[in-house]
């Protein structure tokens, strides 16, 4: 038996739509500095009021904005971001995606709560193994940042599938037999 959870169109459009507006944001600050750093509010900041500095906050801006559209509009286009099936389940639900990870490998599962995104954390006997199947250099700074942060770069964020996180955990916990 194969579940496909597809994404929910709406929450990716939002996420579309900011990422452009910083992008858009963040060419005014490149191309016209001065400006920016002509207003009251922004001299007060010292340093980062400088016109340079204001350009440097535009580049910045452009470059992970940028890189967050191209990932958001992956997920968009894609046909599933989440497959789960007996052997094990592939996650696309952030910008890492480590292929299919079998359930015999799988430890722990935890889950914690919050508002908007509730994100389900799945823990690996053997985790570098996976880790190293990415040989992007953007995706190894991911996977670093989340393993530090969460224990695990396996992170399931639940904000934009369509089916909620309890029934998901329950899921999971089945396949996985803990």
């Amino acid at each position: 038996m194969e579940i496909i959870y597809k994404p929910k169109k709406g929450s990716l459009i939002i996420t579309l739509m900011f990422t452009t507006a910083f992008m858009i944001t963040g060419c005014f600050f490149v191309l016209n500095p001065e400006y920016f750093a002509s207003s009251y509010f922004v001299r007060s900041f010292g340093i980062f009021g400088q016109p340079i500095s204001i350009q440097i906050i535009g580049v910045l801006s452009v470059v992970i904005s940028g890189l967050m559209f191209i990932g958001t509009s992956k997920l968009f286009f894609d046909k599933y971001i989440l497959l789960i099936n007996e052997k094990g389940f592939i996650n696309k639900t952030n910008f890492i995606n480590f292929g299919l990870i079998p359930w015999k490998d799988v430890v722990d599962i935890r889950m914690t709560k919050k508002k908007r995104n509730s994100m389900i954390y799945v823990y690996l006997k053997n985790k570098r193994k996976y880790y190293k199947r990415n040989k992007n250099p953007i995706d190894k700074l991911n996977i670093f940042a989340y393993d530090k942060v969460y224990g695990t770069a396996i992170v399931i964020e639940t904000a934009h599938l369509t089916v909620s996180e309890d029934e998901l955990l329950e899921i999971f916990e089945k396949h996985a037999k803990l």
